[in-house]
């Protein structure tokens, strides 16, 4: 099911600020995790890092997106 124009905006700014507040970032693919590991990975982060989970494409072309808006960020290299 697709997410809706509005929903996806909201990602955009979320993970735009997310790229803009911290100075490390994390993109990890977790095929076949299970829920209560995930659960304990955010318990342990919780305080000192955020968890933000996305498709794929999303991802991609929101690191594109900020990239291009900010070209001397570390964050191009990846």
């Amino acid at each position: 099911m697709p997410l809706s124009a509005e929903r996806k905006a909201d990602y955009f700014s979320h993970m735009k600020e997310l790229m803009t507040t911290y100075t490390k970032l994390f993109v990890v693919e977790i095929d076949n995790v299970g829920s209560m590991q995930l659960q304990q990975t955010r318990m342990a982060l919780r305080g000192t890092a955020e968890v933000l989970m996305g498709k794929n494409t999303m991802m991609r072309k929101c690191i594109r997106e900020y990239v291009e808006e900010n070209p001397e960020s570390p964050v191009g290299k990846l």
